[in-house]
């Protein structure tokens, strides 16, 4: 399955790099990392999403995470945000849109079969309405 993951947030000066960076690698320890001086930049393919994808099971926020998925899709591509001071801690906070003072964690999904991708990071849990 193949799908291109952008992650990106930034530094504001009141906060530590290294903690930011923290954050970033808590939720996605495979990815590519590029640092600049007020943000951070990853990239990689779904092997990246593996943690993320535990933690909404472990969090019981696949629901969740499948509408916004979803509601966010345009064409072959899907964004959505992750609280970073959650993150710091190795928790998930799914939000649809930045909402964080201190600015959030956005994150993309491009893939020709997203409608896949999306099945497999937050599958439908049966006994549920479908949300597609």
């Amino acid at each position: 399955m193949e799908c291109e993951v952008k992650i990106k947030t930034r530094i504001n000066a009141t906060e530590n790099p290294r903690k930011v960076l923290e954050s970033v690698l808590n939720i996605f320890p495979k990815i590519e990392i590029k640092e600049t001086d007020n943000s951070i930049q990853g990239e990689g393919g779904i092997e990246v999403l593996e943690e993320l994808r535990e933690s909404l099971e472990e969090r019981r926020i696949r629901s969740t995470a499948r509408k916004i998925l979803y509601e966010n899709r345009i064409g072959p591509k899907t964004t959505f945000y992750l609280n970073k001071q959650a993150a710091f801690i190795g928790k998930v906070n799914i939000l649809e849109e930045e909402i964080s003072p201190l600015g959030d964690i956005k994150v993309e999904l491009i893939s020709e079969n997203l409608k896949e991708v999306i099945d497999w990071l937050a599958p439908k849990i049966e006994d549920e309405p479908q949300s597609n």
